[in-house]
């Protein structure tokens, strides 16, 4: 079957088929199986994992004809944005077919258990163990800063399986039910008064042997296959526009479509942080103030350079970083634009950008400003960020890594643990 790689031939199919197939009396179940079926859910995915194997750009058309006919998305999130390519390049035959079908089809969702209370962004550094018992691996330990893990139905956890071996390779990857016995989820409140990270507990949970990603002891160069495409915005997965966690598959999908739109054209809580960053200019009137005026446009030079640096890379016109450091690059980039943009905004409003909650000028924006210094550490922080740039790409010389070469189990941070 020809896809037609070039863009108008592609373009014809696509919106010859949405035109044909998008019903919106359809429950969402039954559209969210008809665009898997025929593999134009995923389209940059493998054409033996329905998808069409497109290039990012002609994916892009493909999504364009979706909108223009006004059809759901596929599901969105970490499972078929990052998971799905741990898949491809890690898992096995049965694990692939299992799990890409259950997130897209079924409903299932996923979250990220890497983090450690007590390994800071050494995710390396990992002390939650998991031992084998017999056909079964037995997970004791903690994850922290995972995010909807009380919600989801597994979870991608990273637990030491060797503590007689470096670090790096006493590492496992493991695919964990979260609904069973010995996981407990602790909410985490931050100062925007939000509970979105939890702390996970394991106390004897079973993850089965099936349910491994990757050889045991392999586990790091799985978390690497993540670390890559979560800090990397050319990741074409990450752009499908469909809802995010939890949607009910026996629901009308027009319904759904209709919920998804309401909040953008009625709801203030739709609208983007620039446009509520020059409502505030405009209500403090601070339009001609020469130092605000000189910040604002370097704001706009900043988001027009993202967007012309995304939008060259995704048509592979030549502006793509090197490979390897488009998520530093993008992650960066973003940090720098939201935390400039949360300066602007409480200068603006003078003693007033001091004030919270209904007394605020404008909620919606003080609530950003709490909640930036999120975007510099979730992912990775900056420095770790910089510090990949450095040392791959500028060739500088890498950190001093004490113990790296040593067994896990004798190394200052787990004393003589094994």
């Amino acid at each position: 079957m020809s896809d037609g790689r070039d863009e108008s031939t592609l373009r014809e199919q696509a919106r010859a088929w949405y035109e044909a197939n998008w019903d919106p009396d359809l429950t969402v179940g039954e559209w969210f199986l008809r665009m898997m079926t025929d593999r134009w859910a995923y389209p940059s995915w493998p054409e033996n994992w329905w998808g069409r194997g497109l290039p990012t750009p002609l994916a892009k058309v493909v999504r364009e004809e979706r909108r223009r006919v006004g059809a759901l998305g596929p599901p969105s999130g970490i499972g078929p944005s990052l998971l799905a390519h741990l898949l491809f390049d890690h898992g096995t035959e049965e694990q692939t077919a299992r799990y890409l079908w259950a997130m897209t089809v079924q409903g299932w969702t996923t979250c990220q258990m890497l983090s450690e209370p007590d390994a800071g962004s050494d995710l390396a550094g990992a002390r939650c163990r998991a031992e084998r018992d017999g056909d079964e691996w037995v997970i004791t330990g903690s994850k922290i800063w995972t995010s909807l893990a009380d919600v989801v139905d597994f979870g991608m956890l990273l637990a030491r399986t060797d503590w007689t071996v470096p670090k790096h390779a006493g590492l496992t990857f493991f695919l964990i039910r979260r609904d069973q016995p010995g996981v407990e989820i602790r909410p985490l409140r931050q100062m925007t008064g939000d509970a979105k990270f939890n702390q996970v507990f394991f106390n004897e949970a079973r993850v089965p042997e099936a349910d491994v990603l990757g050889p045991v002891g392999s586990g790091w160069a799985v978390t690497r296959t993540f670390l890559a495409h979560e800090r990397n915005s050319f990741n074409p997965a990450s752009h499908e526009g469909g809802p995010f966690g939890k949607v009910p598959l026996d629901a009308r999908v027009g319904d759904v479509v209709a919920d998804l739109r309401r909040p953008m054209s009625s709801n203030a809580s739709g609208r983007g942080i620039g446009r509520i960053l020059d409502d505030l200019v405009d209500r403090f009137d601070r339009a001609h103030d020469p130092i605000v005026r000189q910040q604002l446009a370097a704001l706009h030079t900043q988001r027009q350079l993202m967007t012309y640096t995304n939008l060259r890379a995704r048509a592979g016109a030549g502006a793509r970083p090197l490979p390897g450091v488009e998520g530093p690059i993008s992650k960066l980039t973003v940090s720098a634009l939201t935390r400039a943009q949360r300066e602007v905004g409480l200068a603006v409003q003078g003693p007033y950008g001091t004030l919270t909650g209904t007394h605020a000028a404008s909620p919606q924006f003080q609530y950003f400003a709490l909640s930036t210094p999120s975007i510099s550490i979730a992912g990775g922080t900056d420095e770790i960020q910089r510090n990949t740039m450095g040392e791959r790409v500028l060739g500088l010389p890498s950190e001093p890594r004490d113990g790296a070469d040593r067994p896990f189990g004798e190394t200052p941070a787990t004393g003589s643990t094994t």
